[in-house]
This record gives structure tokens, sequence and C-alpha cells, in this order.
């Protein structure tokens, strides 16, 4: 069995230049989002009809899985943990499956074949490869579709109220795609990726529930939506709302505000800056809730150490202690390892580097005690506690 596995997995290897997205040309393969199509044979030995069926199910289940994870790791992971998949994984290929359907089966002569269509698991999928270590950098990114809707200056602009007329990219949408270039993720530019299905009025309407976020998300085979809009008072004042919300259960993840400023009929350059700003300040939450919502990436911990600088009070220490350790997303552990006049310092466990940590300090929004300023190099960050002035 093992050999017919490897085999069957060399040889996707081999053809690998027929891949597109969801289909493998010349195979018994056809797949969307988790579920799989999968072909299954089996030989019937002594009339034994019944143990020929559940060996075609095995059979179909075995490469169903094969083909799933050919498709969702990529050629280069596969083929340097072929083993690890042979020995740990794939033999494991039932309690992978969350339900299964036969779709048809038959017998001719001595052989019993069944289509089958099954659901995988993804969840539980993704936790057996993390444990095996075979998340690599050549996952597929995490992919975005951005549901976000403006009022600035005097119109009030929301795309999905008629997507297929393909109106221009909103400045809102544009500084958006323009923070996340180059960061590594699937960027969906919905002004050439037409929804390929009608969508109901429900989906129309300017405001959105979680559910209907998720929706859309699907439509557009999104992994994350970040769903909101922006304003401007007349006072000049900018104001941005984003949900990020996943796609594979509709939850929501987090639900990000910030305000800037802008002159008092600014003209839209002067707007477009301010948006620049507040989407610059507001990236690293953002970008801590894409990736938990997202859950497909390979996570990498850092330890490094973290130190609170000029504190004046015991209940200063306490609000800074329990805000950064329960606060912050991607922060596994939190421990006291030095204290002396004024200072306390603490190791930290956390899924990031020294600058994402200090920046989704610096930047967040219900910081308990001002911070004047951050001190950061390999290993350690180091913040300075109180107003500007004080020392």
């Amino acid at each position: 069995m093992e050999k017919l596995l490897s085999f069957s997995l060399i040889l996707i290897l081999l053809l690998g230049g027929g891949w597109s997205r969801g289909y493998c040309q010349g195979s018994q393969w056809q797949g969307k989002g988790s579920e799989t199509l999968a072909l299954g044979n089996a030989k019937v030995v002594e009339d034994n009809v019944a143990a020929a069926r559940q060996n075609a199910i095995s059979s179909a289940i075995s490469k169903g899985l094969e083909f799933y994870l050919m498709a969702f790791l990529g050629e280069k992971a596969i083929s340097e943990h072929l083993d690890t998949l042979i020995e740990a994984v794939i033999p494991n290929a039932k309690e992978l499956v969350e339900n299964y359907q036969v779709l048809k089966e038959v017998q001719i002569g001595d052989k019993y074949s069944v289509l089958l269509k099954m659901k995988i698991n993804t969840k539980l999928m993704l936790e057996r490869l993390r444990e095996q270590g075979l998340l690599s950098a050549e996952a597929k990114p995490i992919r975005i579709l951005f549901l976000v809707g403006s009022a600035l200056k005097d119109s009030v602009e929301y795309w999905w109220a008629d997507p297929n007329d393909m109106p221009p990219l909103s400045p809102t949408e544009l500084v958006l795609l323009r923070a996340f270039q180059d960061k590594g993720y699937d960027l969906i530019n919905r002004t050439t990726s037409l929804p390929g299905q009608d969508v109901s009025m429900d989906m129309r309407q300017p405001n959105l529930s979680p559910d209907l976020i998720k929706r859309w998300g699907e439509v557009f085979g999104a992994d994350v939506v970040i769903y909101g809009k922006s304003s401007i008072d007349a006072s000049g004042e900018i104001s941005l709302l984003l949900v990020v919300v996943s796609v594979k259960d509709g939850e929501e993840h987090c639900r990000l505000t910030r305000v800037g400023s802008s002159a008092t009929g600014a003209d839209m350059e002067k707007i477009v800056a301010g948006l620049e700003d507040i989407v610059r300040g507001i990236m690293p939450s953002l970008e801590a809730c894409i990736v938990e919502a997202g859950g497909a990436r390979k996570v990498i911990l850092r330890k490094f150490e973290v130190t609170l600088k000029g504190l004046h009070s015991y209940a200063q220490y306490k609000k800074l202690r329990d805000f950064m350790s329960k606060e912050i997303p991607g922060v596994k552990e939190f421990r006291q390892s030095r204290i002396g006049s004024h200072y306390v310092s603490f190791e930290v466990e956390f899924e990031g580097n020294e600058d994402k940590f200090a920046n989704l300090i610096m930047y967040h929004d219900a910081l308990p005690v001002p911070i004047q300023g951050v001190e950061k190099r390999e290993g350690e960050v180091t913040f300075l506690v109180g107003d500007k002035g004080e020392q």
C-alpha cells in the first residue's frame, strides 16, 4: 500500500505542469474549497462485494487526500517531505475526512469502483501538517478581499451595490492595496475578478452582517474579508472602521477604528494622505488579525526581552503587564525576569519580531499608560514610560 501511495505522489510531481485552481487535467480528482471528488477501485475476492466496496472507499479517500495535499502544499513541499507524508499523514487519511458521500458505484467483472464526494477537515489537516513541520513557505498565501465603502467629499460609495458595473477603486481601496503590497498576501482586485455567480439582493446592501461578509468572501474565493468604511466630517476629521472576517467560519476576529485629520475643505490628495497615515498606524494590529483569521500561515515564535523603564507606581506596572500579556495578539509567554529601581523586564515569546511587537504597543488605541518612546535592538525592546518631559 505504501509503495502504491509513493508511486502516486511521484507521478503527480512528474506531471505537475497540468495543475490549475481546483483541477488536475487527466486525473480523477476535482475539488472546490474543502470538498473533493475521487474515484476508488478494488478487486472483488471470493465474491465478497461488501469488502471490495469498503476497500474501494478507502482507496478513494487516500487518493482524494493525496491530490488535495498536492494542491495545498505545492510541489516544493511535497518533494521535500514525501517520506513524512507517506508515513505519517496519508495513512491517517480517514481521520482528516469530515464526511463523505458515495455518488456512484459500479461493479464490472471482479472490479468494484466508487465515486466519492468528501469534505476535508481543514482545521485538523492544518494541525497535522504543523505537527509534522510540513507548512512550508510555499503554502498558499492568505487571499484577501477588500469590502470597504467610503463617504469622502460629497459621495457615498460602496462597490458591492452592483459589482458587475465594475466601479473604479475608491481612494480608500487604493490606500489599502498599496499598504498590503509586497507583504506576501494574495490581494483580490475586484475590478478584474468578477463574481463567478449571481449575488442576492441582501448582499448588495451597504451594511452587512458577518454571514453576508462571509458569503462575499466565498464568491471571490477569499480566505479573509476586510470590511468597513471611511468617512470625513465637516471639520475635516477622517475616520476609518475595519472589520476582519474569516471566510472559513464567518467569525469576526477584530474590529479596528482610527481617526485622523485633514483641513476643512481639503482636496482629495490631502484626504488620501490622511488615510495613508491612518492605515500606516493600524497595520500592525490589522496584520495580526488577518494572520489569525487566515489560519494557514506558518507561525514563527521569537523570544526576546521587554523592559518597562521609568515606572512611577505599582499601578503603572500592573496595567502595562496585564495589557501586554493579555491584549496584544501573538503573545504566547510573558514572564517577569528582572526588576530594579523604576524598571522591570520580562521574557516574551511572540509570533513575530521585536519591531512588530513594539509597533503593536505604540499604535494601540487602548494603551493604558502613556509611553513616550521606544528603543529597539536585537533581542530587546525598551519602553520609556510616562508623558513627554517625564524621566
